[in-house]
C-alpha cells in the first residue's frame, strides 16, 4: 500500500523519541539468529504498544532502536508531555518484558531514551516515499538519547520549557553537539510533579521565549528565600508593576529554580481573580484545596474524604480535639462544611490559628513557599490571614510568600510596603540583542529589524511577544527579504498599543472564537465551558447565530471549535487533565487580554451576559460559586444603568465603569 499523500507535506511543532536497547548487541553475539530475532520482536511488541497508547508516530525501527514522533502527522495539546509520558513507561515496559523473558541474559537489557522539541518538516523521503521528519531537533534527540545513562529519560531545552510544570527534572552539564557552535542544555527526567499542589493550564508553547534582563530579581528572589530558611521566620517578597512589566514570568521562573534546585521544597499557588474579590479566604480555599488533591468537580462525600484524610496525617499523634475544630472550621472555608458560626472575631483567631498550625507542620521537613498572583484582587480576609503569618515570630517555620500585584496595590494598602520586601518591575530596555536571546526564533533577523520591533513595545515584554507572534504566526518575517520590508510589515500590521494589538488578534479569529473569547471575558479571567454554552443560547451578544432552539450538539460543536481556536492562538488555556464539560475550566493567556475583549461588548449585551452567567452560577452548591453569582448580579445592575446612559448615578454611589473595572 502506498502512503503517497496519505499525510500533508508541512512545517510543524514535534516531539521526537529516540530510545536504544542498551546491551543488546553484545548479548545477541552470544545467541544465535532465531532467538536473536524472537527477542526483538518480543521487544518491539512490548514496546510499540506503549508509543501508539500515548498517541505517537513510530517513524522507524533502527534493530535494537526506535525513532517516534509527536505532533507529526497527528498534533494534540500536551504532545511533549505524553513523549516524556511514553519514555517513562517504555523503560518500565523493557524491565517488565525482560524479567519474564526465558532467554538468558535479558533480564541486563535496559533502555536509554532522549526527546528533543521544536520545529520539523515534515514529508517524504527516498524511493519508497516513506513518511518522516527533518530538521534539526531530530538530530538533538539523537544525540540526547546517545548521552543519556541506561534507565533515564533525557530531554532538550526546549521540551523542558513545554513541560516544566509537570515533572521534576535535573538540570545536566551542557553538552557539545555536531553541527552546533554553542553547548547544548539537556536535562534529565526524574518524575511527574504532584498536580495537586496548584491548578496547571496546558499551553501550546509554539513560541519559545527567555527571559532576559531580569537576573538582579531573581537573585533578590533567591536571597530572600536563603533568609527565610536560616531565620526560620516568615518572609515576603512582593512583585510589583504595570500590566505586561512580566509579574508571572518572574514568578515562574523562580518556581522553575526552586523545582530544579537541590533542596527540596513544598510549593503552594494561588492566585486572586475580581470576580472573587468578596468571597472570604479565597486564596486559601484554592490552595488547600490544591494540597489535598481535591477538585471542584468532586463528588462532596469524595472531597470530605480527601480532606479528612489529609488533616489525619498532618495532625498525626496530637490530641483528637485540634483535628476535629481543623477539620470543621477550615473545612467552611474550602467547602466540605457548612457554615454553623456567625462571623466573629473569635472565628477568626482559630482559623488563624489552625492555619499557622497547619503550614508550621508541612514545613517542618522542607521549607514551604506560596505563591500569590494578582494581589490587587485580593480578599480582605485573606490578606488579614497573609499578614497574620508573617507578622509571627512563633512558632519557627521557613515560609516565604511571593506575591505579584499592580501597582494600585501599595497604593491603596500601603502598610504592605512593612510588611513585604517589595521588588519593582520597570519596563525591559529592549536592543536588538536582547530581542535575540528573548526570541530565538528571531535570530538570523537583521539587527536594524530587531531594533525596530524594540522600538515599538516601550520596554514591555507581553506586548514584545504579542507583537513577535503576530508576525511569526502571519509569516511576515519569513517572507520580508530586505530590511525596508520587514520595517513596512512592523507599520502595517502592528498597531501602536498594547490594547490595539490584542483588539486585532482577536479581530483575527473566526467568527465562533472570537464570539467564545467576548462571552468568556464576561465571566473572568477565568471561566467554564458551561457559562459559554448558557450565553450562546440567550443569543444575547450581537454577531453570532440565534441558538435558543438549537441542538445540544450544534451548540457544544460552536464552542469547542471555538476554544480550539483560542488553544491554538494561545489566547486561552485549558486547565490540565480536564474533560471538556458544563465545568471545565479555562483561563485567559492574561489579564489584559480579558479586559479588551470584554471591552469590545455593548453595555446592553453585557447587563444581558451578567444576568445568564449568574443563573448558571447559582446553579451550583459551592458557595464559591454564589458568591460570584452576586458579583454578577451587580455588574449586571451596573452595565444596564451605562447603557441607558445614567451615569450621574453611578459617579454619586462611586462606580467606575466595567471598562475599568473588569469583573
Amino acid at each position: 500500500m502506498t502512503t503517497e499523500n496519505q499525510y500533508p507535506e508541512e512545517r510543524r511543532l514535534a516531539s521526537v523519541l529516540f530510545a536504544d536497547v542498551q546491551g543488546f548487541t553484545p548479548l545477541a553475539e552470544k545467541l544465535d539468529f532465531e532467538t536473536v530475532s524472537d527477542l526483538i520482536k518480543g521487544i518491539w511488541k512490548a514496546l510499540d504498544k506503549v508509543i501508539e497508547a500515548h498517541g505517537g508516530y513510530i517513524d522507524k525501527h533502527l534493530g535494537d532502536g526506535v525513532m517516534a514522533v509527536w505532533g507529526a502527522p497527528f498534533a494534540s495539546d500536551n504532545d511533549a508531555e505524553q513523549a516524556i509520558a511514553a519514555g517513562l513507561e517504555l523503560i518500565k515496559a523493557l524491565d517488565d518484558f525482560c524479567l519474564t523473558s526465558s532467554i538468558p541474559g535479558a533480564e541486563l537489557l535496559k533502555l536509554r531514551v532522549g526527546i528533543n522539541s521544536g520545529a520539523v518538516f515534515a514529508g517524504y523521503i527516498g524511493s519508497r516515499n516513506e513518511y518522516t521528519v527533518i530538521g534539526d531537533i531530530v538530530n538533538v534527540a539523537a544525540r540526547l538519547e546517545q548521552v543519556a545513562e541506561a534507565g533515564t529519560v533525557v530531554i532538550g531545552e526546549n521540551t523542558f520549557r513545554m513541560v516544566r510544570a509537570s515533572f521534576r527534572v535535573k538540570r545536566l552539564e551542557p553538552i557539545l553537539v555536531k553541527g552546533k557552535t554553542e553547548p547544548v542544555q539537556s536535562y534529565t527526567i526524574e518524575g511527574y510533579l504532584n498536580a495537586s499542589n496548584r491548578p496547571r493550564y496546558q499551553s501550546a508553547d509554539s513560541l519559545v521565549t527567555n527571559m532576559v534582563a531580569r537576573d538582579a530579581e531573581i537573585q533578590k528572589l533567591i536571597s530572600i528565600f536563603e533568609h527565610t530558611c536560616s531565620s526560620k521566620h516568615p518572609q515576603m517578597a512582593l512583585i510589583h508593576g504595570e500590566v505586561g512589566i512580566g509579574k508571572s514570568r518572574l514568578m515562574l521562573e523562580f518556581n522553575n529554580r526552586l523545582e530544579e534546585g537541590e533542596t527540596d521544597v513544598h510549593i503552594f499557588s494561588t492566585r486572586a481573580l475580581a470576580q472573587t474579590s468578596r468571597i472570604p479566604y479565597y486564596l486559601w480555599r484554592v490552595m488547600l484545596r490544591n494540597h489535598f488533591g481535591m477538585r471542584d468537580d468532586d463528588k462532596p462525600d469524595d472531597a470530605a474524604t480527601k480532606w479528612n484524610t489529609g488533616l489525619s496525617n498532618l495532625w498525626e499523634n496530637t490530641p483528637g480535639n485540634v483535628q476535629t475544630e481543623a477539620t470543621q472550621v477550615l473545612g467552611e472555608i474550602i467547602g466540605v462544611s457548612s457554615n454553623t458560626d456567625k462571623p466573629s472575631s473569635e472565628k477568626q483567631h482559630r482559623i488563624f490559628f489552625l492555619v499557622t498550625d497547619m503550614l508550621h507542620r508541612i514545613s517542618q521537613k522542607n521549607p514551604l513557599v506560596l505563591f500569590v498572583d494578582d494581589l490587587q484582587w485580593a480578599d480582605r480576609e485573606s490578606l488579614q490571614l497573609l499578614s497574620f503569618l508573617l507578622s509571627l515570630d512563633e512558632p519557627k517555620m521557613s515560609l516565604m510568600v511571593v506575591g505579584a500585584a499592580r501597582p494600585e496595590f501599595l497604593k491603596t494598602q500601603p502598610q504592605w510596603h512593612n510588611t513585604a520586601r517589595a521588588i519593582s518591575l520597570g519596563p525591559i530596555p529592549f536592543n536588538a540583542e536582547l530581542v535575540s536571546l528573548a526570541y530565538p526564533d528571531l535570530q538570523g533577523i537583521p539587527d536594524e529589524a530587531l531594533e525596530a520591533i524594540a522600538a515599538k513595545v516601550e520596554g514591555n515584554p507581553y506586548f514584545m511577544e504579542e507583537i513577535v507572534k503576530s508576525l511569526v504566526k502571519s509569516g511576515a518575517l519569513g517572507n520580508a527579504i530586505t530590511i525596508e520590508e520587514i520595517q513596512e510589515q512592523l507599520i502595517t500590521k502592528i498597531p501602536e498599543s498594547l490594547r490595539g494589538t490584542l483588539q486585532a488578534r482577536l479581530d483575527n479569529l473566526s467568527r465562533e472564537a472570537r464570539a467564545v473569547a467576548l462571552m468568556a471575558s464576561v465571566v473572568g479571567r477565568v471561566f467554564w465551558v458551561g457559562s459559554i454554552i448558557a450565553q450562546t443560547k440567550s443569543a444575547a451578544l450581537p454577531g453570532i447565530m440565534p441558538m435558543k432552539n438549537a441542538p445540544d450538539a450544534v451548540v457544544e460543536r460552536f464552542i469547542q471549535d471555538g476554544l480550539r481556536q483560542l488553544v491554538r492562538a494561545e489566547l486561552a488555556f485549558p486547565r490540565q487533565n480536564s474533560q471538556f464539560s458544563e465545568d471545565q475550566e479555562y483561563i485567559f493567556k492574561n489579564a489584559f487580554l480579558r479586559d479588551v475583549a470584554y471591552s469590545l461588548i455593548p453595555n446592553r449585551s453585557r447587563a444581558q451576559l451578567h444576568q445568564i452567567v449568574a443563573e448558571w452560577l447559582e446553579k451550583h452548591t459551592d458557595t464559591t460559586f454564589k458568591g460570584m453569582a452576586q458579583e454578577h448580579i451587580r455588574s449586571a445592575e451596573i452595565s444596564q444603568k451605562l447603557s441607558t446612559g445614567n451615569m450621574a448615578i453611578l459617579q454619586k454611589i462611586g462606580v467606575n465603569p466595567p471598562e475599568s473595572t473588569p469583573q
